[in-house]
C-alpha cells in the first residue's frame, strides 16, 4: 500500500519539475502544459467516487489492482508519447487514465490496511503508511530534477512502471483474501458526475485561453452547471448514490470538507508555479528547481505530521486549522511580494511559512469530519472528502492557470513559457483563496475538537 500511496504521492511534486523541459521537448504551449497537471487532478477528483463504487461492488483488492494496473500501463505510455501533433491528445488522454487509476487506489489502500491489521497494531501500521507518502511527497522535486537531467523527461514517468509492478506482485504475496461486497452498480450516475465536472473545470480554465466571453466557454461553463444539477438529482435520489451528498447536511462535517476543498487548491497552485517561476523565469537548471523546492515540501510535510499533535493538546480543531491558514496567508503573501526581486533567497522565507501553514490544517480537518459522521457512514465520507479535496485542486489550479495565461503574453504562451510579468498572477490566486478559507475557519469552526473524553476509569 505504501508503494502505491507513494506512486501517487511522486506523481504530485516529480512531475512539476519536468513541466518545462516536456513542454520544450513536445513543443507545448503553456495551455496545453497546464493541461498536463490539470487532467491528472481532474480525473483523480472525477473518478473517486467511481472507486468507491467500484470496491463495494467488485472488491478492495481487484478495484486496488485495477488502478494499480491503469496507473503504471498509462504511466509507460506518457513516457513513451510519441513527438508531433500527436503528442498533446496522447499525453493528456494517457494523464487522465493515469489519475482514474489513482482513484481507485487511494480509496482502497487504508480500508486495506485497516482490514489487515488487528486494533492493537492498525495505529502503528497506518502512521507507517502515511509517513512513506509524505516521504515520497518530499523527495519528489529532486527524484524528478535528477532523472530529468540525468535520463530525460521521460524518465518521470516510467519510473513508476516498476514500482507498479512490485506493488501487484507484493500484494499478491500478502495472501490478503477480501471477497466483492456485492453492492449495486450504475453506469448512469458516474458518467454524468465524470462528465459535469470536466465541463466546469476546463470552462473554467478556458476562459484564460480565449476568454469568458467567447461562446465555448459559456457553452462548457452552462453545460456543466445543467449537467452537475442533473448529477445531484440523480445522486439524491438513487436508491445506491454514487456518494452520498446527504453527509453535507451535516454541519461539521460540511464544513471540514469546505475548508479542505480550499486548502488543497493553493497548495496544487504552489507547487506547479513556484517549479515553473524557478525554472523559466529565475533561469535554474533541472537539478537547481528541484533542490529548491525542497524547503516548500518539506515544510508542508512537517505541517502535516505536527497537525494531530497540535489537535490532541490543544482539544481544539481551530488551532491547528487557524494557525495554519494564518501562516499559509501570510507565507503567500511574502513568496508574491519576494518573486519581484527574482532572488531565489528573498522566496524561501514565505516558501517555508506557506509550506507549513498549508500542512497543517488538512489532517486536524479529517479528523473532525470523520468525528462528525456516524460509523457506519465513514466509508462514504472518507470517499466524499478525497472527492472534493481533489476537486479543489483542480478547481485551483485551473482558475491560476486561467489568470496566467490571461496575464501571459500570446509569444510566451505559444513557447510553453510563463513571463515574470504573468507569474506572480497565480500566487495572487493562492494568496486569495487562502485569506478567504482563514475568514471563513474563523467564523464557523467549533471552539472544540469534540473529542471524547477518556474512558476505562
Amino acid at each position: 500500500m505504501a508503494c502505491a500511496g507513494g506512486m501517487v504521492m511522486l506523481d504530485q511534486t516529480v512531475v512539476a519539475v519536468a513541466l518545462g523541459p516536456m513542454a520544450r521537448s513536445l513543443g507545448l504551449t503553456t495551455f496545453e502544459m497546464h493541461g498536463v497537471v490539470l487532467g491528472y487532478i481532474l480525473a483523480l477528483a472525477a473518478f473517486a467516487p467511481v472507486g468507491g463504487m467500484a470496491a463495494r461492488r467488485y472488491g478492495l483488492l481487484r478495484t486496488f489492482r485495477v488502478g494499480t494496473a491503469a496507473f503504471a500501463v498509462a504511466s509507460g505510455l506518457c513516457g513513451l508519447v510519441p513527438a508531433g501533433g500527436a503528442a498533446e491528445p496522447f499525453l493528456l488522454l494517457a494523464r487522465a487514465v493515469q489519475g482514474a487509476g489513482a482513484a481507485l487506489m487511494l480509496p482502497v489502500a487504508t480500508t486495506l490496511i485497516t482490514d489487515v491489521y488487528e486494533e492493537h497494531e492498525r495505529a502503528r501500521a497506518l502512521a507507517v503508511y502515511a509517513a512513506l507518502a509524505q516521504v515520497f511527497f518530499v523527495l519528489g522535486p529532486v527524484v524528478g530534477a535528477v532523472l530529468t537531467e540525468f535520463a530525460g523527461w521521460r524518465s518521470v514517468f516510467l519510473v513508476n512502471v516498476p514500482v507498479g509492478v512490485a506493488t501487484l506482485a507484493l500484494t499478491a504475496a500478502a495472501g490478503v483474501v477480501r471477497g466483492a461486497a456485492g453492492g449495486a452498480l450504475t453506469a448512469l450516475q458516474p458518467l454524468v458526475v465524470v462528465v459535469s465536472l470536466v465541463l466546469l473545470v476546463l470552462g473554467l480554465y478556458a476562459c484564460g485561453e480565449v476568454g469568458p466571453t467567447d461562446p465555448r466557454t459559456f457553452a462548457a461553463l452552462a453545460t456543466g452547471v445543467v449537467t452537475l444539477a442533473v448529477a445531484v438529482r440523480l445522486v439524491l435520489r438513487s436508491r445506491h448514490p454514487l456518494v452520498d451528498l446527504r453527509l453535507l447536511g451535516i454541519r461539521p462535517y460540511a464544513v471540514a470538507v469546505g475548508l479542505t476543498f480550499m486548502v488543497q487548491a493553493p497548495q496544487l497552485i504552489v507547487l506547479v508555479h513556484g517549479a515553473l517561476f524557478l525554472r523559466q523565469v529565475t533561469h535554474l537548471s533541472v537539478l537547481a528547481t528541484g533542490s529548491c523546492l525542497l524547503p516548500l515540501v518539506a515544510a508542508m510535510a512537517t505541517g502535516t505530521l505536527l497537525s494531530g499533535y497540535l489537535l490532541e493538546r490543544s482539544g481544539s480543531i481551530r488551532v491547528p486549522v487557524l494557525t495554519g491558514l494564518v501562516a499559509a496567508t501570510v507565507g503567500a503573501a511574502l513568496w508574491t511580494a519576494a518573486l519581484t526581486s527574482g532572488a531565489y533567497p528573498w522566496q524561501v522565507p514565505g516558501m517555508l511559512l506557506a509550506g507549513f501553514g498549508m500542512g497543517l490544517p488538512v489532517p486536524a480537518l479529517s479528523a473532525e469530519l470523520m468525528r462528525a459522521v456516524p460509523d457506519h457512514q465513514r466509508a462514504d465520507a472518507s470517499v466524499l472528502r478525497q472527492t472534493l479535496r481533489q476537486l479543489g485542486g483542480a478547481v485551483g489550479l485551473a482558475t491560476a492557470g486561467a489568470v496566467v495565461l490571461a496575464a501571459n503574453a500570446e509569444a510566451a504562451d505559444e513557447a510553453g513559457v510563463v513571463t515574470a510579468a504573468a507569474a506572480p498572477a497565480a500566487f495572487v490566486v493562492a494568496t486569495c483563496v487562502l485569506a478567504v478559507a482563514l475568514l471563513l475557519a474563523a467564523a464557523l469552526l467549533p471552539g472544540r475538537a469534540g473529542v471524547s473524553p477518556r474512558r476505562g476509569r
